[in-house]
């Protein structure tokens, strides 16, 4: 057996130190995109509005993809010191971004299914009052933008690694 010491070939796999107003931020974010899209799916079943069920599926998507960012966030951090992620925990992001893709597709097919049968049996349309909740839903979408920019408006990590590496380029 081996008996060498081999603690000065080793170091830490911590490549960031997470961002908690984001993760905050992001959480929070999930929480009312998903309540709209509850309101958007029942209004747009009520009201007969099939643009309003499209929105309301579409921001599912939304508060998956969201959702998955908060779970990235929180087990990036939580294994941010972990050896087995040799290159870092961002390949959690990715496989949540791959996820969201795949449950948009689904999304679409639902949308799909439900459009044509919308093109089979027509019915009457509450316009005004699925208007409404489709002004709602945009102060929403405006409303979730601002939290997420304001909680990672404050994260100059990425900035701070550019200014280093074009300070580099600028020396060399």
């Amino acid at each position: 057996m081996h008996t060498q010491d081999l603690t000065r070939w080793t170091h830490a796999h911590a490549f960031d130190t997470g961002n908690q107003v984001g993760e905050r931020g992001t959480r929070l974010v999930m929480w009312i995109t998903a309540a709209m899209m509850l309101v958007e799916i029942v209004a747009g079943w009520y009201y007969n509005s099939m643009a309003l069920m499209a929105d309301g599926f579409h921001m599912s998507s939304h508060a998956v993809a969201i959702g998955l960012s908060a779970f990235a966030y929180a087990a990036a951090r939580k294994h941010s010191r972990d050896g087995r992620y040799a290159f870092g925990t961002w390949k959690i992001e990715v496989l949540g971004g791959f996820a969201s893709a795949i449950f948009l597709l689904v999304v679409v097919a639902l949308m799909v299914v439900g459009s044509v049968e919308r093109l089979v049996s027509p019915g009457p349309i509450r316009y005004e009052e699925a208007m409404v909740i489709a002004v709602l839903g945009l102060i929403v979408n405006f409303v979730c933008a601002a939290i997420l920019g304001n909680a990672h408006h404050g994260d100059t990590h990425h900035r701070v690694g550019m200014n280093t590496a074009r300070t580099r380029t600028a020396t060399t």
